[in-house]
């Protein structure tokens, strides 16, 4: 397992992200989340805008997150234009439960995320969903 910095700092914004802060990022990143449950782990996707992409998991809640590089590039473009046509930027924040999902966009010095229980994702935001899923075999 590798660490690389803005796959790192992109998921330690997650907490803020789902508080509402206005934190920036420098780069365009999408992360898939989904976790909580009693340990409060869970992981997701993070695909950079350069194609590189690694799973993110983290055990418990306040763990570090476990970073593991795909070999395979990641269709940063496709995944963003169905973001783009299912209006992601205008689709209200959605509320935590339990076990959560979310797709986090940072882009152009904005962050947008959108979250879900786990297993209820809105029809709007599947096809995104499932072609970030096919990256995690």
């Amino acid at each position: 397992m590798t660490a690389r910095p803005a796959a790192l700092l992109a998921l330690s914004l997650l907490p803020a992200l789902l508080l509402g802060a206005t934190e920036q990022a420098s780069t365009d990143t999408i992360i898939s989340d989904c976790g909580g449950g009693v340990t409060g782990g869970g992981g997701g996707t993070c695909i950079e805008v350069d194609g590189t992409a690694a799973l993110l998991r983290r055990p418990r809640a306040g763990a570090p997150a476990e970073e593991t590089r795909l070999d395979v590039p990641a269709p940063y473009a496709r995944i963003a234009a169905l973001l783009d046509s299912a209006g992601f930027v205008r689709m209200p924040r959605g509320a935590p439960s339990n076990m959560t999902c979310s797709i986090t966009w940072l882009r152009d010095g904005q962050s947008h995320v959108v979250t879900w229980g786990i297993g209820r994702a809105p029809a709007a935001r599947q096809p995104a969903w499932r072609e970030i899923e096919t990256l995690s075999g």
